[in-house]
């Protein structure tokens, strides 16, 4: 059985008789306020300060990027994204630049089943005679449906090689580091003044491997040879296929690279970019997986885990290199419950475009100069020192669910402005 990762929750009984209770009760407007103040925050951060006797509680932004946790922070933060994205893709970042958009995935560890989006009908993997070393079928002739669960488990488990598995997730932020500086040298060599940037998010798979979305840009200087957009991407895809990495394995030592499915588009117009840029926007929401699982796994409960076996095995891996190999690889026991993902979702380049710290502040400054519109709630600079924190999240799971839906009726809201503004030519909101 799998988790339920529905924003929402589940709407039992309890849930209903507290959204009842919340609505009828008498400090309901004067929460709302809180509520509203903080976004629809579905895990909002209680802070309190006491002045001349007198106790204001505030609700602060949980700011969980992860839409199943919190669909009001969430949003800000692929919007976020979106800026940041778009925002190094202006004329004025490409007048002189050329920017191409990369997928680097993971190479195979083994058959796994498959959905096919292009056509659904499409067997998984059409059925081949015989049969693998464990007597397992080395075919599957079910067209797989979205959400199938089987989706990304290996045809055979014990041939899947979990190891490097679990290894190239471990150091696949390695992989990039290694990749730039190689993409950077590579471009060099063709244009000594060109300099490269990058914004990247990070995918997991079904089959739990992560895989890179990112969007490269080569600023050529005025005045030198510049590159042109096929080579650039022609060294993107070159610079993939070169890179390896050679890591601790129980074997001794183990090489790992990127997977030979290499895709770089060139960006050349701004629907492209937009579309990129929601594109990017929308995986940063996403969890490791949509399988919710505890901060601390044991390993004697693993077994007991409502997961699919494939994830299992993943976390088994973990275990077994963290007792073998406690010198390099004891972290993963704390990284069970990401499946050995311990990177960050979405990196930059200094130099790509705005921060995610400049916009929090630009956020910050625009509700303070409207702190004092009706509705309008406000939120404790860093300067004010006196608020303390009190606790976390909402009071019973009908206050929660009250927040939540506001929260999605204000995303709604939101696209349908949007669209229209589409429709106008223009777009505007608050920041």
């Amino acid at each position: 059985m799998m988790a339920n990762t529905n924003p929402l929750g589940t709407l039992d009984p309890d849930t209903l008789a507290g959204i009842v209770a919340a609505a009828s009760s008498t400090g309901y407007e004067e929460w709302w306020g809180r509520v509203r103040s903080s976004g629809y925050c579905a895990h909002p951060i209680h802070l309190t300060r006491t002045l001349a006797g007198q106790t204001t509680t505030i609700y602060a932004r949980c700011e969980n990027r992860r839409e199943a946790v919190c669909p009001a922070c969430s949003d800000l933060y692929a919007l976020d994204t979106w800026h940041i994205v778009t925002g190094g893709l202006t004329p004025e970042h490409l007048t002189n630049a050329t920017a191409v958009f990369v997928t680097l995935t993971a190479p195979s560890f083994g058959t796994v089943h498959a959905h096919h989006a292009d056509d659904p009908a499409r067997p998984c993997h059409p059925v081949v005679t015989g049969t693998c070393t464990h007597g397992r079928p080395m075919g599957c002739p079910v067209a797989h449906q979205r959400g199938d669960p089987v989706v990304g488990s290996p045809l055979c488990a014990d041939c899947y090689d979990y190891e490097t598995h679990v290894l190239t997730t471990w150091w696949f932020p390695a992989l990039w580091n290694r990749y730039t500086r190689t993409l950077r040298r590579l471009v060099t060599r063709h244009a000594p003044g060109v300099k490269v940037s990058f914004v990247k998010v990070m995918e997991m798979q079904a089959r739990l491997a992560p895989h890179y979305h990112a969007i490269l840009r080569a600023n050529n200087e005025p005045g030198t040879p510049g590159i042109g957009l096929d080579t650039l991407a022609t060294l993107a895809a070159a610079a993939a296929s070169m890179v390896r990495v050679d890591v601790p394995a129980t074997s001794g030592t183990g090489t790992l690279r990127f997977g030979a499915q290499v895709d770089v588009q060139p960006l050349t117009h701004d629907e492209q970019t937009r579309r990129v840029g929601g594109y990017l926007a929308k995986y940063v929401t996403k969890g490791i997986t949509s399988t919710a699982l505890p901060a601390r796994i044991p390993a004697a409960n693993i077994d007991l885990l409502p997961i699919p076996e494939h994830h299992k095995r993943v976390i088994s891996m973990l275990v077994r290199l963290a007792t073998l190999l406690p010198d390099e690889y004891a972290g993963m026991a704390d990284r069970l419950g990401t499946f050995g993902w311990r990177g960050h979702t979405t990196t930059k380049s200094r130099t790509f475009s705005t921060t995610m710290t400049a916009q929090k502040q630009h956020r910050a400054a625009w509700r303070a100069a409207h702190a004092t519109e009706p509705g309008r709630g406000f939120e404790p600079d860093a300067d004010d020192a006196d608020w303390q924190y009190t606790r976390s999240g909402h009071k019973t799971p009908g206050h929660r669910y009250l927040a939540v839906t506001a929260a999605l009726k204000h995303r709604e809201q939101l696209r349908t402005a949007h669209m229209a503004d589409d429709v106008n030519g223009q777009r505007q909101g608050e920041p």
